[in-house]
This record gives structure tokens, sequence and C-alpha cells, in this order.
């Protein structure tokens, strides 16, 4: 009779091994799916945005059309840094490369360890800086990449930042860029400059509306004054 009993319910025994088995394999491909949601450009955005939303200052990623749209505003040829504040997930980097920019004169400064992280391993052929804008050239000698600057790409939310931030970021820019060079800001203001402190020292060469991008945005293009 019990011969009999584990005769029936071995294939019971073996149903329960077999699905426990399947519930770790889920489990486990579960853990590395929410990872590799966690780790992909978009999850590492969200969860900066969560963690640190003014120093985000967007809702989402840049799209490749406005990123395009920043980099067709930087000369590729030349012998002086192309410099990038606020890369994020890296769409205007590979932008600025698409666009010709070497990778030895391209300077990415990216403050969020998170993103710096992100930035080295997609683009280890690029000198990625992790460091404050507001102290822009300390953080390019620091590295040993401070040279002439012959543009500066930026994403950073200006508008959301504390007025003096604002002030040293445009202040760095200033001293660093050569006279004629442009800085290159993008902005979801409808109108007007993403900050009143870009009209000393810069005069307005461009302003470009990227209505597919979400939310709409514009490329404003500012030329350091000589």
């Amino acid at each position: 009779m019990l011969k009999n009993a584990g005769a029936t319910l071995l294939p019971l025994i073996e149903g329960l091994r077999a699905a426990g088995a399947v519930g770790l394999r889920y489990a486990a491909d579960s853990r590395r799916l929410a990872d590799a949601i966690r780790a992909a450009p978009a999850g590492l955005f969200l969860r900066e945005l969560l963690e640190t939303p003014a120093g985000v200052g967007a809702v989402w990623p840049s799209s490749e059309r406005l990123a395009r749209g920043m980099a067709a505003q930087v000369d590729p040829r030349g012998d002086g840094l192309v410099v990038e504040l606020g890369a994020g997930t890296g769409v205007v980097t590979r932008a600025l490369l698409d666009r010709g920019v070497p990778a030895d004169r391209l300077r990415v400064v990216e403050r969020s360890p998170a993103f710096a992280r992100h930035l080295r391993q997609r683009f280890p052929e690029v000198a990625v800086l992790r460091g404050d804008a507001a102290r822009l050239s300390d953080v390019l000698d620091e590295s040993a990449a401070g040279g002439p600057v012959d543009a500066i790409v930026s994403s950073l939310p200006l508008r959301s930042l504390e007025p003096d931030v604002v002030s040293a970021v445009l202040g760095q820019c200033r001293a660093l860029l050569r006279p004629g060079c442009p800085l290159v800001q993008f902005t979801y203001a409808p109108r007007g400059l993403p900050d009143a402190g870009l009209s000393d020292g810069f005069v307005v060469r461009g302003d470009l509306a990227v209505w597919t991008n979400l939310p709409p945005a514009r490329v404003v293009v500012l030329e350091r004054a000589g």
C-alpha cells in the first residue's frame, strides 16, 4: 500500500520540483530584467530624475533630433576643445561624434556619478570628466585636459539651478570660450533666453525650434562677444 502510495506521489513531487525550478529561473530572469532596465539609458535617466530632479531638469532624455540640432551648431574642424556640459545618458555626445568632432577634442563634463559611469562605459574613447560646470576651468585643468575651447554644448537646466550657480557657470563659459565661438544651450522655454545672465558677454547667433522633442524645445546658439 505504501509502495503504491509512493509511486502515486512521485509524479506530484517531481512536478513540484520542476515548478520550483521554473519559479527560481523566473525570479532570476526577473532580477536580470530589472537590473537591465535600471542600467538602460532610459531607466538610468528616470532613476536620476527621481533622486535629483533639480540636477536633471528634464522630463525625458533629449531626442536624437534635438541632439543633432545642437551638434549641428558645432564646427568639427579646428584645434580647440569641444566641451559638453550635463551629458546625461550621452544622446548629445553621440550626435557630436557623429557630426565629426574627434573624440580626442571632446571633453564631457558630468556631475552625476551614475551618469559619468554610464558615459565612460558607452564612450571609452572620450574623456568623461566628473565635476561641476561652475568650476569648469579647474575640472579641465585637473584632468590635464585644458586648452583653448572652440565650443561649449550645454544641456544644463539653467532655469532650475540657483542664480549663483548659473552665474558661475556662465562666467566660466565666457572665460574659456574663444571670442566668436559658440555656446549652444537648449531650453524648454517657448521664447527668450534660458537665463537672463546669458545676455552678458554673448550675442544670439541662432534660435532653432525642435517641435518633435518631448516636450518641444529650442536650441539657442550664442556667440562669445569679442
